[in-house]
């Protein structure tokens, strides 16, 4: 038998826990003499590492309370279960990583960022990936979804990310000139040439996700420009092509 001084120094673990994991029944000692001395057994021992090592894989000692009270606690099953949460949290911190890889694009590329819209934006993406499905399902062809998947790698598209930004800001800084200026048409037409570029030539899908963009429609993986500079982009490219028409 191990005192609980000998138990706490042997598994490096302070007293107080022993007596909270008493407490909440998650570990009793085998023996208590009339003074209220806790002592425990080797069974005990290899009960308290089993524990301390759910512990350190993430499970909360709520959780391992139940796995040791369910007699056909199985650790294989629970450390599958365990492996899904990582891979769930891992595939989270990826999207995060896409965020925080767009947020630094805009930083770059932007000298004064609306910050207020720019969290407004990112707060509309949902985080269900089976609701971005529905939503894709919904709205686009299968062969409209692959395009469309180009787009899901930062690392692939970090540098189409950034003209698009890019062009975007120009937009903005040519606000107070009005969509049929010069300055207007010229943003117009580059603007329709990289849409060409970014949906390959598909014009149905572009103006789909345009489409999409000015309704603000929960979606992934396009950025939502904001309502001027969208309004601004209809107006101009309005005006290049009755241009086009009467130079016809």
């Amino acid at each position: 038998m191990y005192s609980i001084g000998k138990l706490a120094k042997m598994s490096h673990i302070s007293i107080r826990t022993l007596h909270y994991y008493d407490e909440i029944g998650l570990l009793l000692p085998t023996h208590k003499n009339d003074a209220g001395h806790r002592f425990y057994s080797d069974k005990d021992i290899s009960k308290l590492h089993y524990i301390l090592m759910l512990k350190d894989l993430g499970f909360p000692l709520e959780t391992i309370l139940q796995f040791l009270s369910d007699r056909e606690f199985d650790i294989q099953s629970v450390l599958s279960m365990r492996k899904k949460m990582i891979l769930a949290e891992k595939e989270s911190l990826r999207e995060m990583e896409k965020s925080i890889d767009t947020l630094l694009t805009i930083v770059e590329t932007e000298t004064n960022t609306d910050w207020e819209t720019l969290f407004k934006t990112f707060s509309t993406f949902p985080a269900d990936k089976s609701l971005v499905k529905v939503l894709w399902e919904k709205y686009f062809t299968e062969e409209e979804q692959q395009i469309l998947n180009r787009f899901s790698s930062p690392e692939e598209d970090r540098e189409g990310e950034k003209t698009w930004l890019s062009l975007a800001q120009e937009v903005r800084q040519n606000l107070h000139k009005g969509p049929d200026s010069t300055e207007a048409r010229s943003l117009a037409k580059r603007w329709m040439a990289l849409v060409d570029e970014m949906y390959q030539g598909n014009a149905e899908l572009a103006q789909k996700v345009w489409d999409m963009n000015k309704e603000r429609e929960p979606h992934m993986r396009f950025f939502m420009f904001d309502q001027e500079i969208i309004t601004f982009i209809d107006q101009a490219i309005r005006h290049y092509f009755d241009d086009q028409e009467e130079n016809q």
